[in-house]
């Protein structure tokens, strides 16, 4: 990930995890149809306790607003420019089992924008775009 940007209205304002500056995300595309994506704070807190299943319950609450995750399948229309994510895992329950469709703006050989519809952030109505980077190109 290069760069997300959330808009209310003509603002730009900061997306769900904080400034893009301090955030980092992995976006996954296979030939087979499977697809996983990845959106993280780059500096995220160890549980004192170190055990996969610890943690107090502020350090489980921070560590869930720190990142969001899904990975299901995809299929692309090319006719329309978008693809549809179908969400089979999520840390965000309200997306498992939903279609989640972006439009596709190729920037480029290497770098691709992907516009999301409207989406609740913070109980408002918002658009967004993630743009993603190939592995092995490096960034603007």
């Amino acid at each position: 990930m290069i760069d997300w940007q959330v808009f209310r209205g003509e603002e730009t304002i900061d997306p769900p995890l904080g400034p893009v500056a301090d955030c980092t995300g992995l976006l996954i595309y296979t030939e087979e149809g499977t697809m996983s994506a990845h959106l993280m704070r780059a500096e995220r807190a160890s549980f004192a306790d170190g055990s996969l299943d610890g943690g107090t319950r502020e350090e489980r609450a921070e560590a869930y607003r720190s990142i969001i995750s899904y990975a299901g399948t995809y299929e692309v229309d090319e006719p329309t420019a978008t693809v549809v994510h179908h969400v089979q895992i999520a840390t965000f329950p309200n997306f498992v089992g939903a279609d989640l469709t972006r439009t596709c703006v190729f920037e480029g050989e290497d770098t691709l924008k992907l516009d999301t519809p409207p989406m609740k952030i913070g109980g408002e109505s918002l658009r967004s775009y993630i743009l993603w980077q190939r592995k092995g190109t490096k960034a603007r």
